[in-house]
């Protein structure tokens, strides 16, 4: 019962649009702050999937979160973004920042499955 309310609570905490966020509050107000938000968000589940045993919710989750960007980038996004995000269009952006958070997150999972087998 345990583990299915973890996998639950990290499977919601990816659903959040953490991409959508972080360009919204670029482009918006001309921060970064969001971004940092992104990675520490991606970074806690991300280890928290690591330590419950749970890796195969990072691919899910990452999945569930780029769907919530894009989505949310469908509905809210302005013109503004066509011309603040050049050379990208934001749903490249997305997609893009989407795929290297995957890419950093998929290597953590990685590295610490062989540190358990080198344990073991």
């Amino acid at each position: 019962m345990k583990n299915n309310i973890t996998k639950a609570l990290l499977i919601l905490g990816y659903c959040l649009p953490f991409v959508f966020l972080a360009m919204n509050e670029d482009a918006t107000t001309g921060t970064l702050w969001f971004y940092l938000i992104m990675i520490v968000g991606f970074s806690v589940l991300c280890f928290g999937c690591i330590n419950t045993k749970n890796s195969s919710i990072v691919v899910v989750g990452n999945i569930l979160s780029f769907v919530s960007s894009c989505i949310f980038a469908w509905l809210f996004q302005t013109e503004k973004w066509e011309y603040y995000f050049k050379p990208f269009l934001p749903n490249q952006l997305i997609i893009f920042e989407t795929i290297l958070a995957f890419l950093i997150q998929i290597i953590f999972v990685i590295h610490y499955a062989r540190k358990e087998s080198n344990k073991a």
